[in-house]
């Protein structure tokens, strides 16, 4: 197995995360909704989907990271409309994509759920947080603190407006890197060192997602918490 997946409600009533693995074509997808239960699941739900709809049916085309932006704009074209159609004030999701094709990572990624990558013994964020907290962050704001700060502000989300810019990139990957994909349930919970001891430690994919899980949930995490990971072992698989 060379991906594993894991979810869980937390201290919440309803659980708004979605997430989807792929391993046939490596496409690996995570979606944290917002907009209040209902409508904050229906969004993650409806963005996971739109990326499976696409990955149904596709033969061996070579992946690109215009696939993926067109891929993020229609699942923004669809939350959007249905939030239209439901007269709703707010309803988006977060959503980070990978898809692997070859020795290639092609990610899309907006709002607060992260991707990270391991390698040579330490864990990297390839992700920008698209939230308040990062943005004053990145402005040099080294006073502020996740206590005083409105940190589930997010600046960015698919579903809010008529469009979203999203982040993309492409990575080169090598045999043995561990990508993984999370929602913040998970690391606001547990520290990015914790992360990077489990896996390091990882003999089994899913024992280490569930082990992540059962992590947070210790450290009194009350948001949902979703995580994948990935081992890249080097095939080539047609998307």
């Amino acid at each position: 197995m060379t991906a594993a997946g894991g979810s869980h409600i937390g201290l919440r009533k309803n659980n708004e995360d979605s997430y989807y693995i792929n391993e046939a074509c490596r496409l690996f997808v995570i979606a944290d909704g917002m907009g209040g239960h209902e409508h904050g699941k229906m969004a993650s739900r409806m963005a996971v989907e739109h990326f499976m709809q696409m990955a149904d049916g596709k033969g061996s085309d070579v992946f690109s990271i215009e696939q993926m932006e067109q891929m993020m704009e229609e699942a923004n074209q669809a939350i959007y409309s249905r939030q239209e159609a439901l007269h709703i004030d707010v309803m988006g999701t977060t959503l980070t994509a990978v898809k692997i094709d070859g020795s290639h990572l092609y990610a899309g990624h907006i709002g607060d759920s992260r991707l990270y990558l391991y390698r040579d013994e330490e864990l990297t964020q390839l992700t920008q947080d698209h939230s308040y907290y990062a943005e004053l962050l990145r402005q040099g704001n080294t006073e502020i603190s996740l206590e005083n700060c409105q940190k589930n502000v997010l600046l960015k989300a698919l579903g809010p407006e008529a469009a979203a810019e999203g982040q993309f990139f492409v990575e080169t990957v090598y045999p043995d890197d561990i990508l993984l994909l999370c929602t913040d349930g998970l690391y606001n919970a547990v520290s990015h060192a914790e992360l990077q001891q489990l896996i390091e430690q990882t003999a089994d994919l899913q024992s280490t997602v569930n082990e992540m899980i059962a992590l947070a949930l210790s450290h009194g995490a009350s948001d949902n918490i979703t995580a994948i990971l990935y081992r890249h072992d080097g095939e080539v698989m047609a998307w």
